[in-house]
């Protein structure tokens, strides 16, 4: 009988060589963003710009699971702080919540979405720079495997 091979016959570089760039795979794959309103009709404009803004945090966090955004009417008279957007941003390890009002609901979002921006780039940056501290550790323990 013969033996069956989970064997690529494509060339590895062939992919550059017709000038195909390399994306990462998370780039690809659509992250799950649940949306929950009261008080408030979501329309295609305001699922968009949802959809765009919470999803452009995803360079930030590729592994992350899934955002669960709420879009709450606070009062009915116009005001400041009349929507409340809130995010939920599972990935591993600690969620992150976030939190904001506005006088719109695609401003709450937008703003909601730059604090979960900046809270996973001091996170990211935290890790990699543990990363580089870890590494210096190493070399200054093993100088002669260091240096070659």
């Amino acid at each position: 009988m013969p033996m069956k091979a989970n064997i690529n016959t494509v060339a590895p570089l062939a992919s550059r060589a017709a000038g195909k760039p390399k994306v990462a795979a998370w780039k690809h794959e659509a992250m799950d963003i649940l949306i929950r309103t009261e008080g408030v009709e979501l329309t295609d404009e305001l699922h968009e710009a949802v959809t765009r803004k919470i999803g452009r945090v995803r360079q930030y966090a590729p592994r992350a699971l899934r955002a669960r955004v709420q879009l709450h009417k606070v009062c009915p008279n116009r005001s400041a702080r009349q929507f409340r957007a809130r995010v939920h941003y599972e990935i591993p390890g600690n969620d992150l919540f976030a939190e904001h009002s506005a006088h719109e609901p695609v401003a709450a979002i937008d703003l909601v979405a730059e604090k979960i921006e900046g809270r996973l780039r001091r996170r990211k940056t935290a890790r990699l720079a543990g990363r580089v501290r870890e590494h210096r550790a190493q070399a200054r323990r093993w100088p002669a495997v260091a240096q070659v």
